[in-house]
């Protein structure tokens, strides 16, 4: 009976040790600047993020560890943070040896959170810009085309008072001129506004991108989802369950970009997302 009751305490203190440093100001979100795109195996990788406490106060003073594995190597790579610009924001600079899918979490104040894969190219597989090579000096089409216009005014005008037969070759030759200056202009490439890409990496689908943000801002920390769940490994639910959930576009436009905007008694800070990162968070949650 003693026995019981001692596993009974013993469990009690357990649970009391981990649950109450959540919820009595032992967690935080970590929010990702941006996802990494184009990482390069054996380049230097800078990864920003701000770490809030309870997903709202900006926190300073910690020392966070970035850690990332790929699966069937034993070991681990890591990177330590520094507190870089405002408060609560930090860098780290993380290089990963080998090409690959590697997993990794950013561990910050009492979180261990998980960010989405990081694909890992081979320096093959980037794309090398061009280098533009000089072309050889040339007369502009303009300028040919006004000197062979001057060239027959000039041949008219001495034509007319001096009646001297060089004019009509002078005129000829400006002739000559003007057609070769409109014949260049005509053969000038036209301006490229096509945008090269800016990445070697497939384009993933707007719905798989909003479901990368919802890890990578910490939005699964705050608000359950079914396809974000198994991911995460520590979870409040403080907001609203949002596997489910459909809302206009336009409404979760404003809420994404200002949530008090959407709502005064908003808790939610405002996570600086870019017009691209909005509209794949919105595919992603109103994706049933």
């Amino acid at each position: 009976m003693k026995r019981t009751g001692f596993l009974i305490g013993l469990t009690l203190i357990l649970t009391l040790t981990f649950t109450i440093p959540a919820f009595a100001g032992g967690w935080a979100v970590i929010t990702l600047d941006e996802l990494p795109n184009g990482v390069i195996a054996g380049e230097p990788l800078e990864i920003g993020f701000i770490v809030r406490q309870h997903g709202v106060t900006p926190m300073a003073g910690l020392d966070p560890v970035i850690s990332a594995r790929l699966p069937g190597l034993a070991e681990t790579v890591t990177a330590k943070a520094k507190a870089d610009g405002k408060v609560g924001h930090y860098v780290a600079t993380l290089t990963l040896p080998q090409a690959g899918e590697w997993e990794w979490t950013i561990q910050a104040f009492t979180v261990n959170q998980p960010m989405p894969p990081l694909t890992v190219m081979t320096s093959s597989l980037a794309i090398e810009k061009p280098v533009p090579v000089p072309a050889s000096p040339q007369w502009p089409p303009v300028a040919i085309t006004l000197l062979g216009a001057v060239g027959i005014l000039a041949g008219l005008v001495i034509a007319f008072r001096k009646r001297s037969r060089w004019a009509i070759a002078l005129i000829v030759a400006g002739i000559a001129f003007s057609g070769a200056g409109f014949v260049s202009a005509a053969d000038q490439p036209k301006a490229e506004f096509d945008a090269a890409p800016l990445s070697s990496i497939p384009s993933v689908s707007q719905i798989e991108m909003g479901r990368e943000l919802f890890i990578a801002k910490g939005c699964m920390v705050c608000h359950s989802h079914v396809e974000t769940n198994r991911v995460r490994e520590f979870g409040v639910d403080i907001g609203p369950d949002l596997s489910n959930l459909t809302a206009s576009p336009e409404y979760l436009r404003i809420w994404l970009t200002d949530p008090a905007a959407a709502k005064s008694t908003a808790t939610m800070p405002t996570l600086g997302l870019n017009d691209a990162e909005i509209e794949a968070l919105i595919a992603f949650i109103n994706a049933k």
